[in-house]
């Protein structure tokens, strides 16, 4: 067998095998990702604060932005008639944009975005194998636990500590998210000590 029938076909081997791993890696099975245990809010002063869809679209995008310094896939969250999370993708070397967009429920003062719809480029690919691709390739924030299984992210609110002053670290649990009136009502807790 002569040097170049050998190489085409160690060439069409290789092209298979990567086809087929891709393809296990998209397909195989997800566990299911449970959702984070509600972290007890220390005692301190309540504040409610009441904000617009777009005030607290700024707050979430910076503290976003503030957790994932070390990460270079950029992740934005617009909020409108719906949370939508703007990424990208990088699949065989090629960026491909994707755009989800998702309804919020409020759970024990967090916020469950249950997804809605999902575009990644031009691929027409189920909602879970989207999310667990974003799963696997940005590194978020421990307080966003994606949950492709469910087709859900979980925000885990009470998690996060948000700066109040300069060595003040308060903590926030979702009271309202309802933006068909442009009203979203936040707790803040400042703690006592």
């Amino acid at each position: 067998m002569n040097k170049w029938k050998v190489a085409f076909l160690l060439l069409i081997t290789l092209v298979i095998v990567a086809i087929v791993s891709a393809v296990y890696f998209v397909t195989k099975p997800m566990a299911e990702t449970p959702n984070p245990t509600v972290r007890e809010l220390p005692n301190g002063s309540h504040l409610e604060v009441h904000t617009t869809p777009k005030d607290f679209e700024n707050m979430a995008n910076r503290l976003i932005e503030s957790s994932m310094k070390t990460s270079k896939i950029p992740v934005k969250m617009y909020v409108g008639q719906e949370v939508t999370l703007q990424s990208t993708l990088t699949v065989f070397e090629m960026d491909l944009p994707i755009t989800m967009t998702f309804e919020p429920i409020i759970e024990d003062g967090n916020l469950l975005l249950k997804q809605k719809t999902v575009e990644v480029g031009m691929l027409d690919i189920p909602p879970n194998t989207a999310l667990k691709l974003l799963k696997d390739s940005v590194d978020l924030p421990s307080w966003m636990v994606i949950q492709p299984k469910e087709e859900q992210i979980y925000l885990n609110l009470t998690k996060m500590n948000v700066p109040v002053g300069e060595k003040l670290k308060g903590h926030v649990q979702a009271k309202e998210f309802n933006l068909k009136e442009n009203r979203i009502i936040l707790d803040v807790i400042i703690p006592t000590k």
